[in-house]
């Protein structure tokens, strides 16, 4: 990872992650990359939740949205497990995609 805002903020995203069930958070896009400008850029996130009803799974959703971009201080883009459509974003996605938080270790790696 090229840039340590997960590292300076990792006490409280982990008491977020364990707090809304994340199985996996993962970081892509420019954060991952030189690209990164910290003072400009947003942060996009792709989040697992473990298995749970799915109004509650949206709740929470919502809820990770918001405590994520408090946290930071900038906006975050955040995309669930669900299929991507778009083959050409789809690609971006995964060949940018460093594993942040890991549910079953209860650890943010970065």
């Amino acid at each position: 990872m090229e840039h340590s805002i997960f590292e300076t903020n990792r006490t409280a995203l982990q008491s977020i992650c364990e707090k809304y069930r994340v199985s996996k958070l993962f970081a892509f896009g420019s954060v991952t990359t030189a690209r990164f400008d910290y003072d400009k850029s947003d942060l996009d996130l792709m989040v697992e939740l473990e298995h749970m009803p799915p109004i509650q799974k949206g709740e929470y959703l919502m809820a990770i949205w918001n405590e994520l971009e408090q946290l930071f201080g900038r906006k975050v883009d955040l995309l669930t497990d669900q299929p991507i459509q778009n083959p050409y974003f789809r690609s971006e996605v995964f060949s940018t995609r460093q594993l942040i938080f890991d549910g079953q270790r209860k650890e943010v790696s970065c």
